[in-house]
């Protein structure tokens, strides 16, 4: 009887073809990797740049805030202050006392001299009046005043600088004041004074002033 042969296998050829197939997996995996290694190292890259970017934004957001709460504080002073220069110009309201006191101190304040006296009298409010034409109210009102004629110069330098805004850098005003009429009489006797041993007499004059007061329209009046 006769033996059947068995074919060979070729396990060389098998071995070297599992070891070409490896060897492609490997290379593919391996550039299939160096490109996803790229571009996680691009996500990363981009992510560290975002978060810098995100940190910079804060912080610039922060200088912001801080600027805009600087300039708004800066913004309030200064609106404060120019509203209290305007509200010292014209007043909300009539404010006789205000007016008042400020006149009385003026006129002492010019009185420092016996030669050059002045003094105020017979200050009389009358009915303020509001003139819806013009945007304002109007106090009128009368004083005396018994001056030399260099004191009355100086009282009329007074009214006509009236109403600037914060005339001396200082961050005041003075009230807006004009003049309507204006009575003078001529004493026949000036004050006397005291010069040395000698005594002089002051020309002075006694003269009747009308004049207006202005201030804003009060809030509830219906223009």
């Amino acid at each position: 009887m006769a033996t059947k042969a068995v074919p060979r296998k070729n396990y060389t050829r098998k071995i070297q073809s599992y070891i070409f197939l490896i060897v492609l997996v490997l290379v593919v995996a391996g550039v299939y990797g160096f490109f996803q290694y790229q571009r996680l190292a691009e996500a990363k890259g981009a992510l560290s740049d975002g978060q810098a970017r995100l940190s910079q934004l804060q912080t610039d957001e922060e200088k912001i805030a801080s600027q805009y709460a600087d300039f708004k504080k800066t913004y309030d002073n200064e609106f404060t202050a120019i509203r209290a220069i305007i509200e010292g110009v014209l007043p909300s309201d009539e404010q006789y006392t205000d007016l008042t006191i400020t006149l009385e101190k003026y006129v002492n304040d010019l009185n420092k001299s016996a030669l050059n006296p002045i003094f105020m009298s017979d200050l009389k409010f009358s009915k303020p009046r509001i003139d819806t034409a013009q945007d304002y109210s109007v106090l009128p009102f009368t004083l005396t005043l018994s001056t030399t004629r260099e004191n009355f110069d100086n009282f009329l330098r007074y009214v006509e600088n009236s109403g600037a805004l914060d005339p001396n850098g200082q961050g005041e005003s003075t009230r807006l004041l004009d003049i309507r009429s204006i009575s003078i009489n001529f004493m026949e006797q000036g004050a006397s004074t005291l010069s040395g041993t000698s005594r002089s007499s002051v020309p002075l004059m006694n003269v009747s002033i009308a004049m207006n007061a202005y201030f804003q329209i009060p809030t509830d009046v219906e223009l």
